[in-house]
């Protein structure tokens, strides 16, 4: 089941996905927290859509838009899991197979802030997770996430005491207090060609007016 908003594009959606997509091929290198294989080089995940000399590297991207401050940062499996375990003990393994093996997804935590006097209407389910061309997801929202709990055996049910963790569902957001959760993703798959990757908030609305922001991130070798 998927949210009433999140079929929605604005008609100037294309030029900007564009523009992304512009950037992400501008990138130079690919990443992964720890290598491939043997023979693969350690990558890192960096803010920004390209190296930029003299930057001090962070994995914690920022934009500013007609007054609402999108903050992300992408998570490890440890990372998201500890999270999900100081909401609720004992949950932070939640998502992973019966054999122990990790949730097969990309996690962000996203804060989101209203710094305007008007209010905000943020859909998640209007948000693209952007690795290249044609290479684009939606969020797992609350349904998916049940029904892939289902999947593997386990009970949807325990979900519920994490239901306030994830982005879901639209919120209206006040001047003032910020919201912070999780997004997330089907992890993308292995592609030496990926440079880059970006998070598309496609739409957004201030009062009765319609925006869009993106965040991007390149990736680097560790020496």
């Amino acid at each position: 089941m998927r949210t009433a908003g999140r079929d929605f594009r604005p008609p100037s959606l294309l030029p900007f996905r564009a523009f992304l997509l512009g950037l992400l091929l501008v990138g130079t290198s690919a990443f992964a927290v720890v290598a491939a294989a043997t023979s693969a080089p350690v990558l890192r995940i960096v803010s920004g859509p390209k190296c930029v000399e003299g930057e001090k590297p962070t994995d914690e991207a920022f934009t500013y838009a007609q007054g609402v401050a999108f903050t992300a940062r992408p998570l490890t499996n440890d990372e998201w899991e500890k999270r999900l375990d100081a909401r609720a003990p004992g949950h932070g393994g939640l998502f992973r197979a019966l054999d122990g093996s990790p949730a097969p997804f990309q996690a962000f935590l996203v804060k989101v802030e209203n710094k305007s006097q008007a209010l905000v209407r943020f859909q998640p389910g209007n948000i693209l997770l952007i690795g290249g061309k044609n290479e684009e997801d939606h969020i797992l929202d609350y349904t998916d996430l049940y029904r892939y709990l289902q999947g593997i055996g386990k009970a949807g049910e325990d979900l519920d005491p994490l239901r306030d963790e994830f982005f879901d569902s639209g919120l209206i957001l006040e001047s003032g207090k910020p919201v912070e959760r999780l997004l997330l993703f089907h992890a993308m798959p292995p592609n030496k060609k990926r440079k880059a990757m970006a998070l598309l908030f496609s739409s957004f609305q201030v009062g009765a007016e319609t925006h869009r922001a993106g965040l991007a991130w390149h990736f680097e070798k560790v020496n």
